[in-house]
């Protein structure tokens, strides 16, 4: 089940009694309950108490076991106050929000990469905290309304996100960070870094024996993200990711069932590579094709998250896999997702420009600059070359790509507060591939922290884990390229648990033809949804462009179906947190 909460910080007597009040009537059991501190939860949600001081909400794992911890010795909680939470972050991982008393205040920590958010607002004299935007509202009695100008700039940004929400007055506590939510301020202090990963550049990571280390951390990562699962359904579409997801339950023995969804006129069917997998490690492989209705927008991208984040087309095909799990008997949706970022699944010339920076890469340059070439299907002197104005260039910050299309003059104008991800403007300037790497995980932070909403809220993401990141982010960017590919130190790992053709194939499937399709059979209801709505109004999106783009009979091009698709998620989720 979800994973709830509320919390109470400094509150005046009347609002920590109306906090207590509401605990009673959601059924909740309440933790705390003292002077400046309150906290309350489902009877089911997973606790790990700290003493009088305080308490971690979720699952919390030790970083040498694959179940979750039920208890903390008191000199571990003395440790936690005393360096504000850095020990629970350097010894565990997992899924958890931890709350717990300091000297003069109250920290709340959200572990890195864990799916469980910590939203908060001020209110009663001082700060509540919530697991959602609804226990949010119930808490406070606030209704949520949309900020206007930050809706504008997570559409500038994308996949990036700060601790402002879409939502007024709300904010965030992002993975990694310990938050002091006083009275008279409130400071996030980022105790997680990728910056902070010492990079082992002296070691080859292509070897037997690292191989069967990498199998070993990713098995446990897997086991422990799934632990609460007694049967998964494993979203099995033949790419890499998915497939080392399903190699790792099958080493345990698990008990999982195997599905292929086949999207409508989606391009690259990827049923040969599934069923090869499911072959190999002996299990069934289902095959279902994605019912016409997958082609209704409806109100799918209405989920309740603090900002328009959901996809239609991705909360349609977890409806149907959940659907089908039910069918199966399976109770939790497992899938690749985020693989790519933390398998390194890079294509420029940057990684290639590390070598040269650092010494101990130097000897792989060329033979860098010819895997990048295979896989870009550039020349290798081309490689070189842009590898050499990147090094030249180290200096300069990652530039994160910012989309503009289609917003209007003032959305676009938005001064961007704050311009940019912590971890773009960390670290030691001069490596562009770890660089780029890190910019890949500013999306799989927010891919898995966004937590489980709309038809996700059963989907597990077991790649995106704290272990597993914090090992790849110890390899050196130029090591994971090789026989033309990229995220070749999973490949090599899991080689010898997988058929050949699927761990090494260098393509993958993009179902770009079913959203032409979803947007074609839904473009009179989106020219409506968006010329006479929400964005239009406030003055988020240029409208005579959007006009342009849905009145032009040509074929659209994916950057214009994309984007319009992606306004009219933002249309909708705007209309269900605004009641219409």
């Amino acid at each position: 089940m979800r994973v709830r909460f509320a919390v109470g910080i400094d509150l005046t007597e009347d609002g920590q009694a109306a906090l207590r009040y509401q605990a009673g009537e959601d059924g909740d059991t309440i933790y705390l309950d003292g002077p400046g501190l309150f906290v309350a939860a489902p009877p089911y949600v997973r606790t790990v108490r700290l003493g009088k001081i305080g308490i971690v909400l979720g699952a919390l794992f030790s970083r040498n076991g694959d179940r979750p911890v039920t208890a903390l010795a008191p000199e571990t909680i003395e440790e936690i106050v005393r360096n504000s939470g850095r020990c629970l972050i350097e010894r565990y991982w997992g899924d958890y929000v931890a709350v717990f008393r300091l000297a003069r205040d109250v920290a709340v920590l959200r572990s890195p990469f864990g799916h469980l958010a910590c939203l908060y607002r001020g209110w009663a004299g001082g700060t509540v905290a919530a697991s959602d935007i609804d226990r949010l509202e119930r808490a406070t009695k606030i209704p949520n309304t949309v900020a206007f100008d930050e809706v504008a700039r997570q559409l500038i940004v994308g996949d990036m996100r700060s601790s402002k929400t879409s939502l007024t007055d709300v904010y965030e506590v992002r993975g990694g960070e310990v938050a002091c939510l006083s009275r008279k301020i409130r400071t996030h202090v980022a105790l997680w870094s990728p910056w902070s990963i010492a990079c082992d550049a002296g070691t080859s990571h292509h070897t037997d024996a690292e191989g069967s280390r990498f199998r070993d951390i990713a098995v446990a990562c897997v086991a422990a993200k799934t632990h609460g699962i007694a049967k998964p359904l494993v979203l099995l579409s033949g790419g890499l990711d998915s497939s080392i997801v399903t190699a790792c339950l099958a080493n345990r023995g698990r008990d999982f069932a195997c599905l292929n969804l086949i999207a409508p006129a989606s391009a690259g069917d990827e049923r040969m590579y599934a069923r090869a997998v499911a072959e190999h490690i002996g299990r069934k492989l289902f095959e279902r094709p994605m019912p016409e209705k997958a082609l209704e927008f409806g109100a799918l991208a209405a989920v309740r998250l603090p900002r328009p984040v959901a996809r239609s087309f991705e909360q349609r095909l977890y409806l149907d896999a959940q659907a089908i799990a039910n069918e199966l008997g399976c109770d939790g949706v497992i899938d690749g997702g985020g693989g790519d970022n933390v398998f390194c699944s890079l294509q420029s010339a940057s990684p290639a420009a590390d070598c040269l920076l650092d010494p101990t890469g130097r000897r792989a340059f060329w033979h860098t600059c010819h895997e990048l070439a295979a896989l870009t299907h550039a020349s290798v002197w081309q490689i070189a070359w842009k590898a050499l104005r990147r090094a030249a260039t180290r200096a300069r910050p990652y530039r994160w790509a910012m989309n503009e299309r289609m917003l209007s003059a003032d959305a676009v104008a938005l001064p961007h507060d704050p311009p940019l991800h912590p971890w773009l403007t960390m670290g030691t300037p001069g490596m562009p591939g770890r660089a780029a790497q890190i910019a890949m995980l500013v999306a799989a932070q927010s891919f898995v922290e966004d937590g489980p909403h709309g038809a996700k809220t059963q989907v597990v993401s077991p790649l995106v884990s704290q272990p597993l990141i914090e090992h790849c982010l110890s390899i050196p960017s130029w090591q994971w390229f090789d026989q033309g590919c990229n995220r070749a130190v999973a490949r090599h790992a899991f080689a010898p648990w997988l058929p050949r053709h699927v761990v090494w194939r260098r393509g993958k499937g993009i179902p770009d033809s079913f959203i032409v399709q979803l947007f074609e059979t839904n473009r009179a209801s989106i020219r409506e949804h968006l010329i006479d709505g929400w964005l239009a109004r406030a003055g988020v999106i240029d409208v005579p462009s959007v006009l342009t783009a849905l009145d032009d009979p040509n074929p659209f091009g994916s950057k214009d179906f994309s984007r319009i698709v992606r306004l009219m998620d933002t249309e909708v989720w705007v209309r269900g947190i605004m009641g219409r």
